[in-house]
């Protein structure tokens, strides 16, 4: 199976890409307070077109992390995880929780080459791979918080692979974690954000 081989292939760097994960910084806020997440276009995997707050956040539960499928370390990793975590998850997972992986590489990845890597991933309803105008992708990514206060370290795509944002929309709850956390955790956290919506 390619998804195995893919995570075997990157399991070495587990311990490199931890240590260099930074905690993901706190998400824009707008005026009245409240997590202020652009309503950038994105494409899924399957060429379909949303509004990124509009059609894919508002009101929902939803994780979201970001990657890119020439990543040869953390995001194999990541991946596998959160297909353990959509594993979990079951038949929720594109009914009350959804989960979006943005490329950090929009001006390479079509939604062609997002369609390849999420067959890799046997992926399910829920979960969309997404990309968009660079310009854009790169607010999003700023706007979420996956962004280093360092300007040099914020260049290096491979410093924003390796977390995952969840939220609750209704309620303006937010919390981040290591993509590569136990998965049953993620899952328990998600849920535990979802029972309150």
């Amino acid at each position: 199976m390619k998804r195995r081989a893919l995570f075997a292939a990157g399991t070495v760097a587990v311990t490199g890409a931890a240590a260099g994960s930074s905690l993901l910084a706190r998400p824009a806020l707008a005026d009245n307070g409240r997590t202020a997440i652009p309503n950038t276009e994105v494409v899924d995997q399957d060429g379909r077109r949303y509004r990124f707050y509009d059609d894919l956040v508002k009101n929902r539960v939803v994780m979201i992390n970001f990657f890119f499928t020439s990543c040869g370390e953390t995001c194999p990793l990541v991946s596998e995880n959160l297909r353990t975590v959509q594993d979990l998850l079951g038949d929720r997972m594109g009914r009350d929780i959804f989960m979006y992986s943005v490329t950090l590489q929009p001006e390479l990845e079509t939604p062609a080459i997002l369609k390849e890597y999420a067959d890799v991933w046997e992926v399910r309803p829920g979960w969309r791979f997404l990309t968009g105008k660079p310009a854009e992708i790169e607010a999003l990514r700023k706007a979420m918080g996956f962004a280093s206060a360092d300007p040099a370290a914020d260049r290096i795509l491979d410093n924003h692979t390796g977390l995952l944002r969840y939220g609750n929309d209704r309620l303006d709850r937010w919390g981040g974690v290591p993509g590569l956390a136990r998965a049953a955790w993620i899952a328990k956290a998600v849920t535990s954000i979802a029972a309150t919506a």
